[in-house]
């Protein structure tokens, strides 16, 4: 079965963190580990995960573009399948981290699945899509919680893989975000507080293909 969940495991603890990787990693897309998991556990936490799964750094790079090509070469050492990076700082930082990204894939964040997002970024994501899809980005980030706005992200992303946050405890469906446009949801809190993150992957999972199968 392909999976398209990407679980986003904000954990601290690294002995947790390998134990819930461990029980989930062959039946997700991919793992996503933000800055608290790399403040607590080190950098070196990334290659320790990739070398069995894609890792996707959520660390939303948002700075000039010198300071961006500095945290990629960082983050470059320890081989990672993707970065996400915010798109606000404008393209020239975005240039210099593909620049600077080797291998890496680059996502951008065009729209976030907060409500304080509706005031400042949301209202500039058609302008961040168009220019995103003039350069080489693997993906854009968009909340799965806003059903309109991934439609017509959808409708326009070219060649874009989307990715959505805004699943379970934000208020989004698994089911109708890949419905609605979605390459890849991503999962955080509902799934590692599960009682049991392999029953919950797996339902995910096969709820997305029957849905799949259903549309057809």
């Amino acid at each position: 079965m392909k999976s398209r969940i990407v679980a986003s495991l904000d954990v601290t603890d690294r002995n947790s963190l390998i134990a819930l990787w461990e029980r989930i990693r062959k039946n997700v897309f991919a793992i996503k580990i933000n800055w608290p998991t790399v403040l607590a556990c080190g950098k070196s936490i990334i290659s320790e995960l990739s070398k069995e799964s894609r890792v996707i750094c959520d660390f939303k790079i948002a700075d000039i573009p010198n300071t961006d090509k500095l945290i990629m070469e960082q983050i470059r050492n320890e081989k990672p399948f993707a970065v996400i990076a915010q798109a606000f700082p404008g393209m020239d930082s975005i240039d210099s981290l593909i620049e600077n990204a080797g291998e890496i894939k680059i996502i951008v964040v065009a729209a976030m699945s907060n409500p304080g997002a509706s005031k400042y970024l949301n209202p500039n994501f058609p302008r961040i899509m168009d220019d995103i899809r003039e350069r080489n980005i693997y993906g854009a980030v968009v909340g799965g919680n806003n059903i309109d706005m991934l439609r017509e992200t959808s409708r326009n992303k070219g060649n874009l893989k989307i990715f959505s946050p805004g699943i379970g405890v934000q208020g989004g469906s698994p089911v109708s975000a890949i419905l609605n446009g979605s390459d890849y949801i991503i999962i955080g809190r509902s799934l590692y507080n599960s009682s049991n993150p392999e029953e919950y992957v797996d339902k995910i999972n096969l709820d997305i293909e029957n849905a799949l199968a259903t549309k057809k």
